[in-house]
């Protein structure tokens, strides 16, 4: 693969349906605004950008070559400012190959390589053919090829020869209709269909609203802000639970000696590779609706390589029981375990945990029934700020030993992350005024996570019980002061 090489010209559609997926909301927005206010002028722009868009594409296509020369993945691009990026072969971290809808039907495929210092979209591949997606997979892992290989187009991009010490493990479908029904991600789309409701006043106007509400029984303003409420929540989670059919559909993940592979997807067939060396942290999340049937997801923190925000934890497993982690962990990642040892917050910060969640409503209540009569009824809210208060102090605990820690916490919902010793990035004890009163600390860890970090912390934990976590991540790394910090 010593010489340039070009895409398929399907890269040009799939560059614009690319631009048109990352703006969808915004063009939905669009179509109903300016579908209205500027008529047919409208949709001549609209056609304009396409075509616009459509030509740009296929400049871009035609600009694009890459190659593999030695050591190194040589990629040249940009139209009228050329760019050229070189990736070593030791830099690369993960290959991942995706088969989207318009890839799958001219039997192409996407190769996005990620390295430490690159983003994602520069070092993008695609549309090239299967095989040629085998070959460089192969020759980026180090892996010898035939002149003579031969991957048709219904193989897999995986080796062909079987590798050793291969596990697998599999999302059955009474799992993925479960994962689906208990998602929580209709919340953040029933803000985004509010969002675009606000902008089709075609449609929600004075006049439809009357009749509407003659149509609803028992019609007052009240009964027509619930029914708007639950056709929201309804068609929020109509699109959460297809959603997750269609990412989670055929779920698959292999493992061999240096690394794991992640396949799924109904329409867009995705394949991940998690390389071992390059785990920081596990992290296992109790969703709202799947912590009371003992169910959650498991993600895994991965460095070296930049990634979107949304995708800066890799979803390792979608759906699985609490009970079956100690398992899964010996037979996918024999370094993470359950220590022994555990140490919760005391008693004497029960209260602080209490509080907590009420401090908002002790200020807005107040400035609300100012301004609103009834108000005084949101002190009823009080009551389930504190419960939420009480849950959190009683999820707080964290489990050492030697190598491994455990840290379970909750924010809205309830995290237990595993990090190993030598992969805790930064180590934080801090100590407010308030928590120096009472002998208390705050303990925070810090994994490397795509480009950044991310933090796991314990609040309000016993001073002489954080000091003991500080110097069990320092120890044999940096010097740590035995004393009570001063400030």
């Amino acid at each position: 693969m010593s010489e340039f090489r070009r895409q398929h010209p399907v890269a040009a559609i799939a560059q614009l349906l690319a631009v048109l997926k990352q703006n969808i909301v915004t063009i939905i927005i669009l179509f109903f605004v300016g579908s209205r206010n500027s008529g047919d002028y409208f949709w001549y722009f609209f056609g304009f950008g396409i075509l616009s868009a459509l030509v740009i594409g296929f400049f871009s296509w035609m600009r694009f070559t890459y190659r593999v020369e030695g050591d190194e993945l040589q990629i040249n691009k940009g139209i009228f400012v050329r760019k050229k990026l070189y990736l070593t072969k030791d830099r690369i971290q993960v290959i991942d190959i995706t088969e989207g809808l318009l890839q799958r039907a001219f039997g192409l495929v996407k190769v996005e390589i990620k390295s430490a210092g690159s983003g994602t979209e520069s070092a993008t591949i695609s549309a090239i053919t299967r095989r040629e997606a085998g070959e460089l997979r192969k020759i980026l892992r180090g892996e010898s090829v035939s002149v003579n290989t031969d991957i048709s187009s219904e193989e897999s991009f995986e080796t062909q020869e079987p590798e050793e010490n291969t596990k697998s493990w599999r999302l059955s479908s009474k799992d993925l209709v479960l994962a689906a029904f208990t998602s929580g991600n209709f919340g953040l789309i029933a803000s985004i269909l509010g969002a675009i409701s606000g902008q089709m006043e075609e449609f929600i106007n004075e006049e439809n609203l009357n009749y509407l509400a003659e149509k609803l029984p028992g019609y007052a303003d009240s009964t027509l802000i619930l029914w708007v409420a639950l056709f929201i929540f309804i068609i929020s989670y109509i699109i959460s639970f297809i959603g997750v059919i269609f990412t989670y559909a055929d779920f698959k993940l292999e493992r061999n000696d240096k690394e794991m592979v992640i396949t799924s997807g109904l329409l867009e067939r995705k394949h991940t590779t998690v390389p071992y060396n390059r785990i920081q942290a596990v992290r296992f999340v109790e969703g709202v609706f799947r912590q009371p049937f003992g169910y959650g997801m498991l993600y895994v923190e991965s460095a070296g390589f930049e990634q979107q925000n949304k995708e800066k934890s890799i979803v390792l497993l979608p759906f699985v029981s609490k009970k079956m982690l100690q398992d899964f962990f010996k037979d996918f990642l024999p370094n993470y375990h359950e220590p022994k040892a555990v140490i919760t917050p005391p008693e004497r910060s029960a209260l602080r945990y209490i509080r907590r969640p009420a401090y908002l409503l002790f200020l807005a209540i107040p400035i609300i029934w100012f301004f609103w009569e009834p108000g005084w009824m949101l002190f009823s809210l009080l009551i389930p700020a504190f419960s939420f208060g009480w849950l959190r102090f009683n999820d707080a605990r964290l489990n050492i030993d030697g190598r491994v820690m455990k840290l379970q916490y909750r924010v809205l919902a309830r995290t237990t992350a595993f990090i190993q010793k030598n992969r805790a990035q930064v180590t934080q004890l801090t100590i407010n005024p308030f928590q120096r009163r009472k002998k208390l600390a705050t303990i925070q860890l810090t994994a490397a996570s795509g480009a950044g970090g991310i933090n796991f912390s314990i609040s309000d934990l016993d001073y002489d019980d954080a000091m003991s976590v500080y110097k069990w991540s320092v120890e044999n790394k940096n010097e740590y002061h035995s004393e009570f910090p001063s400030g």
